[in-house]
């Protein structure tokens, strides 16, 4: 028996070195209509933040920058998730986080039940609306209610360690350059590092990059004011940021709807491999996992390990695995007690 190799479960799935989301918060028609083309052109699924209260209507009140925008329909919002988008809940009515009185339980909780009756599929995260100045008061309501994360505004890139409850989105929006020289008020974090034309191999590495835009239109409805525009993007925009994307890393990009990368962190952090090799010709991994959150879904991961041969199977070939370097890869599904075995 040789000393016990090392086997290790890969940052993320598939082992890949870039992994890539955007998210459409408030979930407006322009998303379907405008956007889904361009995501089936490159292959990259989408995630909208849909405000629960405002399915399928114009949203026509005053005091709003969202002025006489139209939201989706559950039709149309199924017609997105039956071809692999997800919808996460974005409160139910985008009431201000500083209003008075403000109903936490129906902006979080019930909206997550009216979204799931509307889809007919779990709503596995909260996304915040407004600002962040109740983050505090918000978390323990989603954690109770059974998101599974929340996403957040922050810094746009995410490391494999990142905070399911404060995922790092940031804006991909217009007239960029211009809003840095002039800042305006807002609550969104631009950073040069992520707007097009700057993701470069060296500073996604690693990383999770989480984009937000609002409406993708060409031009805005006028009660919108020329201020939205700092986290709105055109057609052309949406397009040259995922020809970016796929132009980088190539197939090699994991290009995830939020939820896939919050569920394969959760069970990669529940999942403990441990591995020995009884004889020259095996590697044997167990994989024990422990404390699942409830409502998980997948399950499965990447895994590596450092072989001594020049090919590799595993399970005698039924699981598909790479080798490159030395190094092995596979994914497979996995439960509490879970064994592969690695022979060349």
């Amino acid at each position: 028996m040789t000393d016990s190799p090392a086997v290790e479960i890969a940052p993320w799935k598939y082992d890949a070195p870039f992994v890539y989301s955007i998210t459409y918060d408030e979930a407006t028609i322009d998303a379907i209509s405008n956007s889904y083309p361009i995501h089936q052109e490159y292959d990259i699924p989408g995630h909208v933040c849909a405000v629960s209260g405002y399915l399928g209507t114009q949203r026509i009140e005053r005091g709003t920058s969202m002025r006489e925008v139209f939201h989706m329909s559950p039709e149309q919002l199924r017609f997105l998730a039956d071809r692999g988008w997800t919808v996460s809940s974005h409160s139910h009515s985008h009431c201000p986080t500083g209003q008075e009185g403000i109903d936490l339980d129906l902006e979080v909780r019930v909206s997550k039940i009216e979204l799931e009756k509307a889809l007919g599929t779990p709503v596995r995260l909260l996304a915040f609306w407004n600002d962040l100045a109740i983050e505090d008061q918000i978390r323990p309501i989603a954690q109770q209610a059974g998101y599974l994360g929340i996403l957040g505004i922050a810094h746009p890139f995410n490391g494999p360690d990142f905070d399911v409850w404060h995922i790092a989105r940031g804006t991909v929006g217009r007239d960029m350059e211009m809003w840095v020289a002039e800042p305006i008020a807002s609550m969104y974090h631009h950073t040069r590092e992520a707007f097009p034309g700057n993701l470069t191999r060296e500073n996604t590495r690693g990383k999770w990059l989480v984009d937000i835009t609002h409406l993708v239109v060409n031009r805005l409805p006028k009660a919108c004011g020329e201020g939205l525009w700092n986290r709105c993007s055109t057609p052309a925009m949406l397009d040259a940021r995922l020809s970016e994307v796929r132009a980088l890393w190539g197939e090699d990009v994991w290009a995830a709807v939020p939820e896939d990368v919050v569920e394969y962190t959760l069970l990669r952090r529940a999942a403990t491999p441990m591995a020995s090799q009884p004889d020259e010709g095996r590697i044997v991994c167990t994989v024990r996992l422990n404390a699942l959150p409830a409502g998980l879904q997948s399950r499965e991961l990447s895994f590596t390990a450092h072989v001594p041969w020049s090919s590799v199977r595993v399970n005698g070939g039924a699981i598909p695995a790479g080798l490159r370097d030395g190094v092995a890869l596979w994914t497979a599904a996995v439960h509490d007690g879970a064994q592969f075995v690695l022979s060349p």
